[in-house]
């Protein structure tokens, strides 16, 4: 009976002591095989969970890109955000405000040039609650219409091959301002954050765009040129200025008995004054203001002050062009200003 019950209950197994089976050159390839075997049963999950991993990583990646594309998107072209965030990511991110005659127009160049007369008016005692909704619409159709003539400017370079102007001009033309307001770097530099919130990168990026402005209104404006040179080589007969103004009349424009200091901040007319002999009148100039070619006549001479008097050949074209493309339906904007 005691056997029978031995038989069904069941016994303690004898354990068995698994020593490593000995290695030979004969069993290598199969004890090779056994531990390759049992690593893959540890990477095929891991394998599994690493591509869920990518994949979960991808889709939030994606949501927060799709989120922070409708926050930008909402800030700008809904609300018309002018904060200093808004600006820092139309930096970065090339979104456009509105269209000219095909080529679009940078959102970042619409809030520099907004973001600046503001703070023009702030420095004279007006804070933004200050400010009327009809002058605030004033300033951001007068930063539109700069923004706009920027964008137009670059349309018409590409087209008769004007290149943008280099750092080394850029920097010329900043430094030449700074020496005629008679600042140190320092001092100029802290000047123009006071009074138009702009850094000195900021300070290039509109001076640049100001440049190529003034380089292509003189690029396209063939009558000037053409008259410009007739009048040179009047002069160079020696004709006077006020009996070529007298005979060209709308045409150009005269200015007789102009007296300032030496140093004024005049585009340069009153440096080239100075560099003249009285009495002699100078070649057709650019000055810095690029509104037209400059004929000048020194009239007087002393050690502070410099009097000349100047006949001005005007550029029209470009102005027209972009006055006209600016009416048209070829100009579309983003966002509402009215």
């Amino acid at each position: 009976m005691i056997q029978k019950i031995k038989k069904v209950l069941p016994g303690k197994k004898k354990e068995t002591n698994n020593l490593p089976t000995r290695i030979t050159n004969d069993t290598v390839a199969e004890h090779r095989e056994k531990v390759l075997a049992g690593g893959r049963k540890l990477k095929y999950p891991l394998q599994y969970t690493k591509r869920k991993l990518v994949r979960n990583t991808i889709l939030i990646s994606l949501g927060a890109l799709v989120a922070f594309v409708v926050l930008v998107w909402v800030q700008l072209y809904v609300w018309r955000d002018t904060s200093e965030w808004a600006y820092r990511v139309t930096r970065v991110v090339p979104v456009p405000v509105a269209q000219i005659d095909g080529e679009y127009v940078r959102y970042s160049d619409y809030l520099l040039y907004y973001r600046s007369t503001v703070a023009v008016l702030e420095n004279q005692g007006r804070s933004g609650d200050d400010l009327s909704k009809d002058r605030m619409k004033f300033q951001q159709e007068q930063a539109m219409d700069r923004a706009l003539e920027d964008a137009y400017a670059r349309k018409v370079a590409r087209e008769h091959n004007v290149a943008l102007a280099d750092d080394k001009q850029v920097n010329d033309r900043i430094e030449q301002q700074r020496e005629e307001s008679g600042l140190s770097e320092s001092s100029y530099s802290t000047a123009i954050n006071d009074h138009l919130r702009w850094t000195m990168d900021e300070l290039r990026v509109a001076m640049r765009n100001t440049i190529l402005r003034q380089d292509v209104a003189f690029a396209v404006d063939e009558p000037a040129l053409k008259l410009s040179e007739t009048i040179g080589e009047r002069i160079a007969k020696g004709e006077n200025l006020q009996a070529l103004a007298q005979e060209f009349g709308s045409s150009v424009e005269y200015q007789d008995g102009i007296v300032v200091p030496k140093d004024n901040s005049d585009g340069g007319l009153s440096i080239a004054a100075d560099n003249l002999e009285v009495g002699k009148t100078s070649s057709a100039i650019k000055a810095l203001t690029g509104d037209g070619y400059y004929f000048i006549t020194r009239q007087t001479s002393s050690d502070s002050e410099i009097a000349y008097s100047y006949l001005k050949v005007p550029l029209t074209v470009f102005k027209k062009d972009f006055t006209a493309a600016q009416d048209s339906d070829k100009t579309k904007l983003f966002i509402n200003i009215k």
